[in-house]
């Protein structure tokens, strides 16, 4: 199963650069893909995405990116939209370079009203489920008494590859 993301080596870091020119932003499907520098892991980058709920439906991804920005250095921000109409949701995610940076976010942005809100908005963490939870699910599935078939779940996808 996909988690969505990937990893690529370039020996030269000019064909990096030029991969990074042509892909980013590049809508695939129904995804509109991002391609950057990857990032060492640390604690400091870890957990740094906000869910943003109570946005005004006429704000931009640009409009949200300014109101935040004033925190730290925004690495992916988004607004969910409505499929069929194509109008927000009201709904969003900021991720910041560090979790410090989203922390100071909420305490300053939290419960506030930007500009042509009627309502305040709320900035929280975003769930991030871990491995453990999923686990858990999993086994709860296996183990339910209203599971028909004993065994592993088959996905009709095999037959595609």
């Amino acid at each position: 199963q996909s988690l969505g993301y990937g990893f690529v080596n370039y020996i030269d870091p000019k064909d990096a650069e030029k991969a990074i020119n042509t892909l980013n932003g590049l809508r695939l499907q129904t995804k509109t893909i991002k391609v950057s520098y990857a990032r060492p892991s640390s604690a400091s980058i870890r957990d740094a995405n906000l869910y943003v709920s109570g946005l005004p439906k006429t704000m931009t991804q640009k409009e949200l990116e300014q109101l935040f920005s004033q925190y730290g250095r925004i690495i992916t921000s988004r607004i969910l939209v409505d499929q069929v109409t194509g109008v927000s949701r009201g709904v969003g995610f900021i991720r910041f370079d560090k979790r410090i940076e989203a922390e100071e976010a909420i305490k300053g942005l939290n419960g506030q009203k930007p500009s042509g809100a009627s309502e305040p908005i709320t900035v929280k963490f975003a769930n991030n489920p871990s491995q453990k939870t999923s686990q858990a699910l999993l086994s709860q599935l296996y183990q339910s008494p209203n599971r028909r078939y004993p065994g592993p779940l088959h996905h009709q996808a095999q037959r595609f590859r």
